[in-house]
């Protein structure tokens, strides 16, 4: 075996591309807060709203109460990265008792955070 060389370190890095900073979720589905952090040695991530802390990449049903931002937080011994996420929930008015039958031809509406 040939031993590998060790990757150097680097402190949590949050970027676009592994932690995008809008997503689009639908009520009803399945769907996951995509954020993963980087660096050496590997960062713990923590993501929360409004002081409850919400699990990234763990698939959660939504509902219309998921929109808002998020913060993220990726933690190792060289330093702290964060980034909000905001999340854009797509629903159907009908739903939830806010008025309407839900059914075909019904408006769908985007809930978010400006």
């Amino acid at each position: 075996l040939v031993p590998l060389p060790a990757l150097p370190a680097a402190a949590p890095r949050l970027d676009d591309e592994s932690c995008p900073p809008w997503q689009n979720w639908t009520e009803g589905q399945e769907e996951t807060l995509r954020c993963r952090a980087r660096g050496n040695p590997p960062p713990r991530l923590q993501c929360d709203r409004d002081g409850e802390t919400f699990p990234a990449m763990v698939p959660h049903r939504v509902t219309r109460r998921h929109a808002g931002t998020y913060r993220c937080r990726a933690t190792n011994e060289l330093g702290t990265a964060a980034k909000d996420v905001t999340v854009w929930v797509e629903c159907e008015w009908g739903r939830g008792g806010l008025g309407g039958s839900g059914g075909p031809g019904e408006v769908l509406g985007i809930l978010g955070v400006l």
